[in-house]
């Protein structure tokens, strides 16, 4: 066999392994990704579960779900309210 078919034979063979080498990761990335979204697909369908019966009282509660704004003018108001406290008990001047 002539040194020319045999150096070609050896790089066709390294270049189809490269290629099932490529195959094999790039499957087993797909699979994993396929892994990841069943695993978080239980936890979409019950938070929309929960958005979804949240008004109708499922959950204990017959209110909307409150808005973030809602939440931060709460919180600013709470943490101006704890200010004022520490100002007037111990002379500081906020929470830290």
């Amino acid at each position: 066999m002539d040194s020319k078919f045999l150096a070609f034979g050896i790089a066709l063979l390294l270049q189809a392994g490269g290629i099932v080498w490529w195959a094999s990761g790039l499957q087993s990335a797909v699979r994993h990704n396929a892994f990841q979204v069943e695993m978080m697909r239980k936890d979409v369908a019950h938070n929309s579960k929960f958005v979804l019966e949240w008004p109708s009282g499922s959950w204990l509660s017959g209110q909307p779900l409150p808005s973030d704004i809602r939440q931060d003018s709460r919180l600013t108001y709470l943490e101006s309210q704890v200010g004022q406290l520490m100002k007037k008990n111990y002379g500081l001047n906020g929470v830290d």
